[in-house]
């Protein structure tokens, strides 16, 4: 009993650290080289590598909490989801984020353009508007 408590400690912490290697920048995981190897993601990429924020921010940027568990958490979630999708041939034709995706999208808009946001606040309480609803074009055009 002993050491298969051993072994399944071993392998739990195995298993997050390798979660852990998706927030690591040098393995371009959260980079449009990346996400644009699935043909699902090519609009995205596309669209994404010809706005402005294709010289600030990288996909894991916006579409990951920036919290090292949290983020690696979320990351290590959607991509199996997405790698699932690819291999059943289950992908959605129209690609849309999730209520927890809005979420997380949300909060990172407010990140990096908080000082901009500062008197206004954030637009998606008492059933706002996220920032993207107006602002999509600005990375993925419709």
């Amino acid at each position: 009993m002993k050491n298969t408590l051993k072994w399944l400690g071993l392998l739990i912490v195995a298993g997050f650290a390798m979660m852990l290697t998706v927030k690591i920048p040098a393995l371009g995981l959260a980079e449009a080289s990346f996400c644009g190897r699935c043909h699902a993601m090519d609009f995205q990429v596309s669209t994404y590598l010809h706005s402005p924020h294709a010289n600030a921010a990288n996909c894991g940027d916006c579409h990951d909490p920036h919290g090292l568990v949290t983020g690696s958490l979320f990351a290590a979630y959607t991509g199996a989801r997405d790698v699932y999708r690819v291999v059943t041939d289950t992908t959605p034709k129209e690609i849309r984020a999730t209520n927890l995706s809005k979420k997380v999208l949300q909060n990172n808009c407010l990140r990096c353009h908080g000082d901009i946001m500062g008197d206004i606040g954030d637009t998606s309480h008492n059933s706002g508007s996220f920032c993207f609803h107006c602002h999509h074009e600005i990375v993925h055009e419709r």
